[in-house]
């Protein structure tokens, strides 16, 4: 027992520096931050949810090995692939009325294809009600209830965020150029330069043509699209309005019953000095607010450029 003494005090001595240590630390600033107590977590489970669908149909109901599993969409093996493949999602297969567009349309079952998969019998074929695993035989009608429910409240995510309708730019992907009456297709592979289906088609001088683009946007419909005009230039690049063989026409809209509708923009081949390969590009837009679309844009490669172009004979 004579080292007790030296141990007492090498314990003082140490409770001594701590306390000192902890008198020398520096002012922490989050000492006086007030943690107020964290909300409680979001239900995720609460009925009629795309969680809950997932968990409790879609997932044990669907994503099945041969079924939605990732073979094909919609893709049921998570709750985020679920709803990317089904809110306002294209559909594949349709009825033979073709009256769907989408898979799920928020606050819409009527036009939503997945409600009609799971209550109508006969969709395309007979006895072809989904889910498939059992052919024609039905979800338990509380299910389907709960996926109407989730639709008709606005078929929102995992956040409860309603998705907005998409809409995505038009589309310019070819033309067909006509002669003045719209009897001969002058931007035939046939005439083309060296029957080259992406090379410039030939004109003669001093006719009128008529170009009509093939445009198409998922929710405008084309007769309301803002912005019609065609520019030529002898330069595949260059559209500007110093830029040599520059000329800008607006496109008419026309109607054509059973034919279609179409904007058309005529021109006249005399403009154009003959011999010159003439360059053209169309711009639209679906939105007065909208960007403005082009085709060809100047980051395509030359044959796109040369399509969508004439020569114009001497």
């Amino acid at each position: 027992m004579k080292y007790a003494p030296y141990i007492l005090l090498l314990a003082l001595v140490a409770g001594f520096v701590a306390c000192d240590k902890e008198a020398d630390l520096p002012y922490n600033p989050y000492d006086d931050v007030d943690y107020l107590t964290p909300p409680a977590p979001v239900d995720t489970l609460q009925p009629n949810t795309i969680v809950w669908l997932h968990k409790n149909i879609l997932e044990t109901r669907c994503a099945l090995p041969g079924c939605h599993d990732g073979n094909f969409e919609p893709d049921f093996r998570t709750v985020e692939s679920s709803f990317a493949t089904l809110v306002y999602h294209p559909i594949v297969k349709n009825n033979q009325d073709s009256s769907f567009v989408y898979r799920v349309v928020p606050y819409d079952t009527t036009n939503s294809v997945l409600h009609e998969r799971i209550t109508n019998c006969c969709f395309v074929g007979t006895n072809d009600r989904m889910p498939q695993d059992n052919i024609g035989v039905p979800l338990d009608q509380q299910y389907i209830d709960a996926i109407a429910a989730w639709i008709m409240a606005g078929a929102p995510d995992m956040m409860g965020q309603v998705r907005p309708l998409p809409n995505k730019k038009p589309s310019i992907d070819y033309y067909l150029a006509a002669n003045s009456t719209f009897t001969v297709n002058i931007s035939a592979n046939s005439n083309r330069i060296d029957s080259v289906y992406y090379n410039p088609f030939i004109v003669d001088n001093s006719i009128t043509i008529n170009i009509i683009p093939s445009i198409t946007d998922d929710n405008t419909s084309i007769d309301q699209l803002k912005y019609n005009k065609l520019r030529t230039s002898y330069s595949p690049d260059d559209f500007s309005t110093g830029a040599a063989g520059y000329r800008e026409y607006n496109a008419v809209f026309t109607n054509l019953g059973g034919a279609g509708q179409y904007w058309i923009v005529t021109l006249n081949t005399a403009d154009y000095t003959p011999g010159n390969i003439v360059y053209f590009r169309y711009y639209t837009q679906d939105d007065v607010a909208g960007p403005i679309v082009e085709m060809p844009t100047t980051n395509l490669i030359l044959p796109y450029k040369t399509y969508f172009s004439f020569y114009v004979k001497p």
